[in-house]
């Protein structure tokens, strides 16, 4: 687990973790969550801007979201927000999508005892290596415990 003081301006992760994304898991989550024709429906899909089949925006942070927590867990406390959040190329059924994260800025919270807030900038790259989509995110994280 890092904390707070583990973690400094310049620092960057790369995470190894890949996540697959699938035309079922496309589809079941997009039906729930954002039912465009290009995402739930591979013949209106073909016949997109797209043509084909398209993970929605909030399916692509929703694994990103997940990439730090598996392989390199930060004490964070909460979500302060996001910002800056651009697809830059669409997300097909059988992309493998990886992350790497720099820290941008930290510093101790006026509010929160015993925490910091920290912002991260992300970058989502598929299996060639291009950059699918950006975010940058702002936590709380807990400071390290005291040893009384």
């Amino acid at each position: 687990m890092r904390y707070f003081e583990d973690i400094h301006v310049g620092d960057v992760s790369h995470f190894d973790e890949a996540y697959t994304f699938t035309e079922k898991e496309i589809i079941e989550f997009a039906r729930q969550w954002d039912p465009q024709p290009f995402h739930i429906d591979k013949a209106a899909a073909a016949e997109s801007i797209f043509g084909g089949l398209v993970a929605c925006s909030s399916h692509i942070i929703a694994a990103a979201l997940s990439f730090g927590t598996r392989s390199d867990p930060v004490a964070a406390v909460s979500a302060l927000g996001f910002s800056n959040m651009r697809t830059l190329l669409p997300v097909r059924p059988g992309d493998q999508l990886k992350m790497s994260e720099k820290v941008i800025e930290a510093r101790l919270s006026n509010s929160h005892k015993n925490c910091g807030i920290l912002t991260m900038s992300c970058e989502i790259f598929n299996q060639n290596q291009e950059k699918v989509f950006v975010y940058e995110t702002a936590f709380i994280a807990r400071c390290r415990p005291s040893e009384d």
